[in-house]
């Protein structure tokens, strides 16, 4: 009965492993055929904008990316997809190593939201997005498969008079 046991527990790993080198083919090639990877960039405002009112409407936008709430996994249903939500990085120099600190300058929109007005004081500011996944890590997946990101937008540079 033991020596049985042994042989089941053998051809089970063997289809574990089998199966998963199949995913993981299967997610390589698929995203080696995808004709551009996700992005995450800032509609509006332009680049060396200039405003006279505290309140600056920011506009994000994506291209390749499913929005989702904070919580809710990838549903991986296109392939050259990611799945995540926007975080708005406002005077931040250096990007987080994985996952989005909920520290000052680090937005977070989790309920999926595409735009914010921030009320800002007069001075300069630089706005970055970064894709965060449904656990707010910046290190992101595409089609469950690991190492693409992080997907990140130029920064921008504004100015509040």
């Amino acid at each position: 009965m033991a020596h049985i046991n042994k042989q089941l527990k053998n051809i089970f790993l063997i289809l574990i492993i089998f199966s998963a080198s199949v995913s993981a083919s299967n997610a390589s090639s698929n995203l080696s055929n995808c004709e551009e990877k996700p992005n995450v960039y800032i509609i509006s405002p332009q680049n060396g904008f200039v405003s006279d009112s505290n309140n600056v409407k920011v506009i994000f936008g994506s291209k390749n990316v499913e929005i989702n709430p904070a919580g809710k996994g990838e549903s991986a249903t296109k392939k050259c997809f990611a799945s995540g939500h926007h975080h708005l990085l406002v005077n931040i120099d250096q990007l987080p190593e994985s996952f989005i600190p909920f520290d000052e300058g680090y937005y977070h929109f989790g309920g999926g939201q595409t735009e914010v007005i921030l009320d800002l004081e007069p001075g300069t500011y630089s706005l970055q997005l970064i894709l965060g996944s449904y656990v707010h890590n910046s290190r992101m997946q595409v089609n469950n498969f690991a190492g693409q990101g992080p997907f990140i937008s130029e920064k921008i540079t504004i100015r509040v008079n």
